[in-house]
């Protein structure tokens, strides 16, 4: 199995494609930590990986409060003696909370937007170094597409490309300086893929029309699409492979 052995932790990995992951990494042999701020999805998930033979354990975090993070990756050390693997899923969307075109953004929107996604991957991403320093290990950050390029409609959402965009600075800093302790950094960068996200996506024609248009190989990609890209990432088959933003984007980027 290709993570046989190593431990990983999963933010956001209750639903959509934390869970996605987690499920992936399970069933490569890893001991898997899901965590996520909701108790009772993230303890179902669990559920279903102990049924199919997994070690996995669930730990309530807060990604956005350093005493949560700091006790997240401090349980984790106690569950299974080290860390390998960091996945900072954990992210929030922007519509709902005011996100918008700049001039129609709400400060308030952009300040929770930029807590949880950024400040949320920062704090994770400085509570598992020192430990991941200890044996080397991966660190991998779920960006967007829409860090990469700009966008109308309905994605025209500005902070949570902001977010996004400094999630991809941010690991590429990663990844030049701690590439000396064998801590490699990674971004994935998916493009719409088949989560609750995408609900409006599916339900509305003209939209995935214009989103067939953008993924020339499918309006949705699939959870799984993801999950086995972040496994490839985590995976000793990636060992040379750091500072990367690997777009799983149906090839939106090419457009």
């Amino acid at each position: 199995m290709r993570l046989d052995g190593k431990v990983a932790i999963i933010t956001g990995a209750a639903e959509g494609i934390g869970r996605g992951c987690a499920e992936a990494f399970a069933r490569e042999g890893a001991r898997v930590i899901v965590a996520d701020l909701n108790r009772e999805t993230g303890e179902e998930t669990i559920h279903a990986l102990l049924a199919a033979g997994a070690q996995a354990a669930f730990v309530q975090v807060d990604v956005a409060e350093p005493d949560s993070v700091e006790q997240l990756v401090r349980r984790t050390v106690e569950l299974y003696g080290h860390l390998d693997v960091l996945v900072s899923n954990a992210g929030i969307g922007g519509r709902k909370f005011g996100d918008g075109p700049t001039h129609q953004c709400s400060v308030d929107a952009w300040d929770k937007i930029m807590q949880v996604n950024l400040r949320g991957t920062f704090l994770a991403c400085k509570y598992a170094l020192p430990e991941l320093i200890k044996r080397g290990g991966s660190i991998i950050t779920i960006a967007s597409v829409l860090g990469l390029v700009g966008t109308q409609g309905l994605f025209d959402t500005h902070a949570y490309a902001t977010s996004k965009a400094g999630i991809i600075g941010l690991t590429r800093a990663i990844a030049a300086h701690y590439a000396r302790h064998r801590v490699r950094a990674n971004a994935i960068a998916p493009g719409l893929i088949d989560t609750s996200m995408a609900a409006r996506t599916k339900s509305d024609m003209d939209l995935y029309q214009q989103v067939a248009f953008w993924q020339p190989l499918g309006p949705l990609g699939q959870v799984r699409d993801v999950a086995e890209a972040a496994v490839f990432l985590a995976s000793d088959e990636s060992q040379f492979i750091t500072g990367i933003v690997l777009p799983v984007d149906g090839g939106w980027t090419v457009q």
